[in-house]
C-alpha cells in the first residue's frame, strides 16, 4: 500500500477542476504518471480518466516525490485545457510511438504542401 499525503486540495469552479498537491512517501523512484493517476484516483473516488498528472518532482537525496495532479469533473474540459503533449504522455509505449509517427507524416505532409505552395 502506498503511503501519501495530500498537501494542498483546492477547487477550482471556473476551470471545472480539482487541484491536488501531494506527498507520495518513499516513492520517488516508482512515481509514473500511470501509478500516481491510480493513487489518486482512488483517494477522491473518481474515474482515472479524469485524473492528469501535471508534475511529479523529485529531489536529490529525498525518497519521496511531489505531485501535481488535476482532476476534471469532464473530459471535454480536460481536453480545451491541457495540452495534447500530456495526453501522449499517459498512453502506453506502443500506443504513443504510433501517435508520434503520425504526427511525423502529418507535418511532413504540410511542409510538402507548404514548399508547393510556396513554389507556384
Amino acid at each position: 500500500m502506498t503511503e501519501y499525503t495530500v498537501l494542498n486540495k483546492f477547487e477550482n469552479p471556473l476551470l471545472g477542476r480539482v487541484e491536488v498537491e501531494a506527498l507520495l512517501h518513499g516513492q520517488a523512484n516508482l512515481a509514473s504518471r500511470q501509478k500516481v493517476r491510480e493513487i489518486i484516483a482512488k483517494e477522491l473516488n473518481v474515474d482515472q480518466s479524469l485524473v492528469f498528472p501535471i508534475k511529479i518532482c523529485t529531489s536529490s537525496g529525498v525518497r519521496d516525490a511531489k505531485v501535481l495532479v488535476y482532476v476534471y469533473k469532464k473530459v471535454e474540459d480536460a481536453k480545451r485545457q491541457i495540452p495534447n503533449h500530456l495526453f501522449v504522455r499517459l498512453l502506453s509505449k506502443e500506443e504513443r510511438e504510433k501517435v508520434k509517427k503520425e504526427l511525423a507524416s502529418k507535418k511532413a505532409a504540410q511542409k510538402q504542401a507548404a514548399a508547393k505552395k510556396g513554389g507556384k
